[in-house]
């Protein structure tokens, strides 16, 4: 019910000032939106899958005055998640301070993003961002969502060339989380998509498909991260589960449906954009392509979200003002099946059947229902799916 009513305010801003253009209190929808999404996702109460796991050792971090004496070397996770931990428990030992502590870097974030790069329609941004991230973003992935922040707030330098002062932003990522390596690469999106049409982006897919077909990819990690034979085993064993079926495989490459339509529908148009984001979300399809053959390759796309959340609020509003619906009808129909596909998208990922890992669950059972910590209740059957999911969930 929580969830509904977020979604409810927040929908109000949007139609009010982002399709009504109204004026006058766009800062207090702003700030209040922004309160209201910390407050849930801060005083939150064993709500998540990843939350559960980094709070069941949360006691075992090192505070401020023990960092000199904790083993970096061989710890399991990288270093600034300890330092950022540390400096939380100096603040209050609870696992509580933490979630509101990294619930505001996460929203400020976020909300500071859409806000500059997508003036016109900030409210849809975040709307959107809200149905289709938020609940993951706050709750799951809690170190890989940092290196996104650092990757946010870098993209003026992005932008703008500033390739030292990036990629000091990117060796910072790095000591959170080992998914930030991604951000190295992204630069060569303006080289690789310089000019991107639908066409190359279909090729590129294809390319890609074939190379996960003919490459035994768990195999060339290994090999290329040197790692000892233990460590490669458990690696190659979580890759080997982690591979999907046909259906699976065909799943993860219609997912990019969604991605084509909106590049094909600014380049029919000549839709021109403030900020050029085109050649990051054309990127996308290069992990969509390999999360076709590996599930987890899919995890480097949490790094284009933000992107890909612009242009697409963007594309839809252009869609709305500058089309003339009798004369482009099937740009209109593109459109649409954009915004259908991404809302079944959405929806599935919440209700997909997770009974396999633990018997009656599906996927929105990680955050459904919601317990605050004014009201802590343990949930029996989040803990049992988190249990089970626990071996997975410290791998990566």
């Amino acid at each position: 019910m929580v969830y509904i009513l977020l979604f409810l305010f927040l929908s109000i801003p949007v139609i009010r000032y982002d399709l009504f253009a109204k004026k006058g209190g766009e800062e207090i929808w702003y700030w209040a939106s922004f309160v209201l999404l910390v407050l849930v996702a801060g005083l939150r109460y064993r709500v998540g899958g990843d939350t559960l796991v980094y709070m069941s050792e949360f006691n075992m971090y090192p505070k401020l005055d023990e960092l000199r004496y904790f083993d970096f070397e061989t710890a399991r996770f990288n270093p600034l998640w300890y330092i950022i931990a540390a400096f939380s428990r100096s603040i209050d030992d609870s696992f509580t301070c933490f979630q509101i502590i990294h619930a505001i870097i996460v929203n400020y974030t976020f909300f500071h993003f859409f806000r500059k790069y997508c003036p016109r329609y900030f409210f849809t941004a975040i709307l959107v961002w809200f149905y289709g991230y938020w609940c993951y973003f706050s709750m799951e992935v809690l170190r890989e969502v940092l290196c996104v922040c650092l990757l946010l707030w870098a993209t003026d330098f992005l932008l703008g060339n500033k390739w030292l002062r990036y990629y000091l932003v990117c060796v910072l990522a790095l000591f959170i989380h080992v998914s930030a390596a991604v951000m190295l690469i992204i630069p060569l999106a303006k080289i690789l998509f310089k000019r991107p049409n639908w066409i190359v982006q279909l090729i590129i897919l294809g390319c890609v498909v074939v190379f996960t077909l003919v490459v035994d990819i768990p195999l060339l990690i290994t090999n290329i991260l040197s790692l000892n034979d233990q460590l490669a085993t458990v690696i190659e064993n979580y890759l080997q589960a982690d591979l999907k079926n046909l259906t699976g495989k065909l799943y993860e490459l219609a997912k990019f449906l969604p991605v084509l339509g909106l590049l094909w529908l600014r380049e029919k148009n000549r839709f021109e954009d403030e900020y050029d984001f085109i050649p990051y979300v054309s990127c996308m399809v290069i992990f969509y392509g390999f999360s076709s053959y590996l599930g987890v390759a899919g995890r480097f796309l949490n790094y284009f979200v933000p992107f890909f959340i612009v242009l697409l609020v963007n594309t839809m509003y252009d869609c709305i003002l500058e089309i003339k619906w009798r004369e482009k009808g099937f740009s209109a129909i593109v459109a649409m099946s954009v915004v259908v596909v991404l809302t079944f998208n959405y929806s599935r990922y919440y209700f997909r059947d997770s009974s396999e890992t633990y018997p009656n669950t599906h996927a929105y059972n990680l955050f459904v229902p919601y317990h605050s910590v004014l009201n802590p209740v343990v949930d029996d059957k989040r803990e049992g799916f988190v249990e089970n999911l626990r071996d997975f969930a410290i791998v990566f």
